[in-house]
């Protein structure tokens, strides 16, 4: 019995590039390029039938078709973007400040001081 695995082999017969061996005999399926492409209408001799593949003869196996290959590259931002962000960062901050810092003030500068009808006390 062959311990040669099952898959696509040279053709034995020489007609076509490969020719699939099931591990124990080659098959009718025959193909030009790695892949299943036909069957072959003239079957291989009854002596051949069960010679396993020479080795070396396997067929490459089938790779991916080659991706794209994307190159990523990063430039320098502008130094004036970054001036403006700082800048806006900065006006922010100080109107947090403003606000925070007035909002415990509830007196307005629009009103005048009390008036007191009451004489003041005498000093001694």
């Amino acid at each position: 019995m062959s311990e040669t695995k099952s898959g696509w082999y040279s053709d034995p017969k020489g007609s076509y590039l490969y020719r699939y061996w099931n591990g124990v005999q080659w098959t009718e399926q025959i193909s030009n390029g790695g892949t299943h492409s036909g069957v072959d209408a003239d079957p291989i001799a009854p002596g051949m039938m069960t010679t396993p593949p020479a080795p070396g003869t396997a067929a490459p196996s089938a790779t991916p078709p080659p991706q794209p290959t994307v190159q990523v590259t990063q430039t320098r931002g502008s130094s004036f973007g970054t001036i403006i962000a700082v800048i806006l960062a900065v006006a922010a901050i100080v109107i947090v400040i403003a606000l925070v810092v007035n909002s415990g003030d509830d007196s307005t500068s629009d009103t005048e001081p009390p008036q007191t009808t009451e004489a003041p006390a005498p000093s001694e």
